[in-house]
């Protein structure tokens, strides 16, 4: 997790670190760059902002702050999209859940005490909306840690003004190339999202339940690696295939050799890499917006309320 300071904006009162998931086995290891720029660093680029065409085609494309318990009004911040229904979206599922002192991932932030975010253009709020719940796999304490479930469904407290919500394919081919559409830390305009484009392969085949940090991988066929840029605050961002127009997986985080003075992509040992979604993300998607999510999946906090939670929920009244 890495601070960041704040540079004016309704919301930008609050100083924020930032999430972002890192996972180490054998020889790979968390790199210890703020960002994974794996070459050239194409996120400041003209390139890189959407243009209106792709802002409309994203218009649900925000971002997730939550507050940490105990922290004065520190936050943490991921990006999120609307999937399925105007007031459902989709993100990363370590954004609730912190390493407790055990080293499992045994702290879960309570989404009743995060907001979601929409920004215009000019980075300024479009919209906020509370969030109600939340629904993972990781609700289930034998599931948690798990990057091949890392992924959380949101319920809104109120419908966002979202015209367009892209497809999402299920159990999606891995493209060779991927856009990954998110917000970036480390940039200009840090406010507006980015794309970043990049190659896209199968995930390295890794030793059957190694575990780090309190975070293992099962099924390493539900995982891609690419090599599109990444910042902290990138977690739960979407990749995008221009040919199908669906999503076809969700930012998680970065591995990298940990020699690697300079990461550089090198597919097997210094990468990003996603979630494909499988059959049990679509029902969950489904189920939310429906709302009729099982109880038995929502998040459910094991922390204090923050005391500064009334301010940033009242933002969003």
């Amino acid at each position: 997790m890495t601070k960041s300071v704040p540079s004016g904006g309704a919301l930008r009162i609050l100083p924020r670190i930032l999430l972002l998931a890192l996972l180490a086995a054998q020889f790979l290891a968390p790199a210890s760059a703020p960002a994974m720029v794996l070459g050239a660093d194409d996120r400041n680029q003209a390139a890189a902002f959407l243009s209106p065409a792709e802002e409309d085609r994203f218009q649900g494309l925000g971002r997730i702050e939550c507050l940490q318990p105990g922290s004065r009004g520190l936050s943490f911040h991921a990006t999120g999209w609307v999937v399925g229904s105007v007031d459902t979206v989709m993100t990363a599922a370590h954004v609730f859940f912190e390493q407790g002192w055990r080293g499992d991932r045994s702290i879960e932030r309570d989404p009743a005490n995060c907001i979601f975010v929409l920004f215009n253009r000019d980075q300024s709020i479009r919209e906020i909306a509370n969030i109600r719940y939340a629904v993972s796999p990781w609700a289930d304490r034998r599931m948690r840690g798990d990057s091949a479930r890392d992924y959380a469904v949101l319920k809104l407290a109120k419908p966002v003004r979202v015209s367009k919500i892209p497809a999402v394919s299920v159990n999606a081919a891995i493209r060779p190339d991927v856009q990954l559409v998110a917000f970036q830390t480390g940039v200009i305009d840090n406010q507006r999202a980015r794309i970043t484009r990049g190659e896209a392969r199968r995930f390295p085949v890794l030793d059957a339940h190694y575990e780090l940090e309190g975070m293992h991988i099962s099924n390493s066929a539900r995982l891609f690696s690419t090599s599109a840029n990444s910042s902290p605050g990138s977690s739960g961002g979407l990749y995008y295939d221009r040919r199908s127009g669906a999503v076809l997986g969700l930012h998680l985080g970065s591995m990298c050799d940990p020699e690697a003075l300079n990461p550089s992509y090198d597919p097997d040992h210094c990468f990003n890499y996603g979630l494909r979604f499988g059959r049990d993300a679509g029902i969950a998607i489904d189920a939310v917006a429906r709302d009729a999510a099982p109880r038995s999946l929502m998040i459910r906090s094991n922390q204090a309320a923050p005391a500064t939670a009334a301010i940033v929920l009242a933002l969003a009244s």
